[in-house]
């Protein structure tokens, strides 16, 4: 028989990650874990965070009788989650938000931003032609549910457990926020932080350039990520030098570089340091070489809460 806690670890899940999913803080999870009486919703809601089903059975004798009670015959309904949909301005390689797509947690919603109505070059997506119109859909309109690997392709499940998702949590919102972007791609689709109860913002990424950073220390850097223990601290090192963009930041363990921050992240993660909120990097996924290299290391970013004027 196992205790809550170790369920968890056995199925590599954080605290962090359950937290997140429940929607209340590390260490209310750490309370839950320790308790020796809860609500079976709660326990409910615990067991949906591990991407698995509460069961109630009753034994009696021999026979063993499930029982349904309201608390687990209700559908969890996601949180409301957004994201800032970001245009790559190419003569200027300059990243621009012009629109935000938003999840109620009842119909996905899209509309436009004033940058997007006032900057010279752009020009509306051909899904959404109408700047000033706020476009509404039941599920995820196919202009980005497209950018999402397919259940039918033969790679998703592998897709999954390098995201490290699992075929029950693995909603279009949560595919979409987890999700790579193409290099080549000039739109990116970056979720809000989660905003925990204590006002701690916390967002999951993926690390970029782990490839490159691969080609100048060979094979080290595939093997020291593989090795990464899930919730280990990693480096965050700036680089203002850095010919492409002085704002870049590198990912560290050990004094290895193993990649960097997306350039979407950078502007907010300064945000954060020039403010004096506390930032930590932490892994919420390390994969093997078999995973693609821009999938290789899945990352926790954590910002403590800020302080009142």
């Amino acid at each position: 028989m196992l205790t809550l806690s170790e369920l968890r670890r056995r199925l590599g899940r954080s605290q962090a990650e359950v937290a997140t999913t429940i929607g209340t803080t590390q260490s209310g999870v750490s309370r839950i874990e320790h308790q020796a009486d809860m609500h079976v919703s709660t326990l409910n809601e615990y067991a949906f965070a591990l991407g698995g089903r509460l069961r109630l059975i009753v034994e009696h004798g021999d026979d063993h009788t499930e029982i349904g009670i309201p608390a687990l015959r209700q559908e969890r309904r996601e949180q409301r989650r957004e994201f800032r949909v970001i245009w790559q301005d190419q003569p200027t390689r300059s990243l621009v938000q012009v629109g935000w797509l938003v999840y109620t947690g009842d119909e996905f919603t899209f509309s436009y931003v004033d940058e997007a109505k006032s900057h010279e070059r752009f020009q509306p997506f051909p899904a959404f032609p109408r700047l000033d119109e706020t476009y509404k859909a039941s599920e995820l309109f196919p202009y980005f549910a497209l950018r999402l690997t397919s259940a039918a392709d033969p790679h998703y499940d592998a897709v999954l457990d390098a995201l490290g998702l699992t075929r029950e949590d693995a909603t279009p919102v949560e595919l979409l926020a987890r999700s790579p972007d193409s290099p080549h791609d000039t739109i990116q689709v970056v979720p809000e932080p989660t905003e925990m109860a204590d006002g701690t913002l916390v967002r999951l990424f993926l690390v970029s350039g782990t490839r490159h950073a691969d080609e100048r220390d060979p094979d080290t850097v595939s093997r020291l990520i593989e090795d990464l223990a899930t919730d280990s601290l990693l480096d965050l090192v700036a680089e203002p030098n850095n010919r492409h963009n002085p704002q870049a930041l590198h990912i560290a363990a050990n004094g290895k570089r193993l990649g960097w921050v997306p350039d979407y992240l950078l502007s907010e993660i300064h945000g954060y340091i020039d403010t004096d909120r506390p930032v930590s990097i932490a892994v919420a996924q390390a994969n093997g070489p078999d995973a693609p290299p821009h999938m290789r290391l899945l990352c926790r970013l954590t910002v403590a809460p800020g302080t009142p004027d």
